[in-house]
């Protein structure tokens, strides 16, 4: 038992911290409590298929033929199938509740799903590999499975409040976005191209790309902002055609 609080102490307590780091920052209207949990633990629930899908490419992954086939499997059998599987612990749980119902709701659920896939990949991570390879994922692997999910739900908030239509768009270009992104890190670091403190700087350049699509999103707000969400969504679509 202390073993288990032990393991539980590094990887899952610091991933809910982080969930509540994230929940404060929806400044206007917060996400029900309930809700948010139920996201997380579906992101947890989401290591599984994820991880069948995976397993396809753990060939290639583990001895690959040459760079060129890493960074596909990477980008293909690792970051796209695992952005996809938070994307639909999101969509499966929170999407289409009444309480998402501003932009910014979109990257909290995404979020919370990224951080609660995150937390239980680390709880395998330090079973296997020990307390203290758990400590540094608690840290540094939830802060980047939340930034890529965050751009899936930044996408995911567009959407919802987009004209009819772009739906669809502006979703798979969000999730093929992050999961290039996810797949371009996984990359750098099985091949050793990134070493520890790049790393470090990659995760902190994420977490601000993060912070400041909250903070985009925020402006967004029908309860923030006077402005039609409508027509600032549309001018946001404009600017990335």
């Amino acid at each position: 038992m202390p073993n288990l609080l032990r393991l539980l102490a590094v990887t899952v307590i610091p991933g809910v911290l982080w969930v509540l780091y994230f929940h404060r920052k929806d400044k206007y209207e917060r996400e029900p409590g309930g809700l948010v949990a139920k996201t997380f633990l579906m992101g947890a629930v989401m290591i599984v298929p994820a991880g069948i899908v995976e397993s396809l490419f753990r060939g290639v992954l583990r001895n690959p033929p040459s760079l060129a086939a890493l960074l596909l499997a990477a980008v293909f059998g690792v970051g796209l199938v695992e952005e996809f599987f938070k994307y639909w612990a999101v969509r499966r749980v929170a999407y289409d509740h009444p309480a998402f119902n501003e932009p910014v709701d979109g990257i909290i659920y995404a979020v919370s799903a990224g951080l609660g896939f995150a937390a239980f990949e680390n709880v395998l991570y330090a079973s296997t590999l020990g307390l203290g390879v758990g400590l540094v994922r608690a840290v540094m692997t939830s802060l980047v499975h939340a930034s890529f999910s965050g751009i899936v739900g930044f996408g995911m908030g567009i959407a919802k409040f987009a004209p009819r239509g772009m739906e669809g768009a502006v979703i798979g270009r969000s999730l093929m976005l992050a999961a290039v992104l996810h797949g371009v890190y996984d990359f750098l670091l099985m091949s050793q191209l990134m070493n520890f403190y790049l790393t470090v700087l990659v995760v902190i350049l994420l977490h601000s790309v993060l912070l400041s699509r909250i903070r985009f999103a925020l402006k967004l707000s029908p309860f923030g902002n006077p402005d039609d969400v409508g027509v600032e969504i549309r001018r946001e679509n404009a600017d990335d055609e």
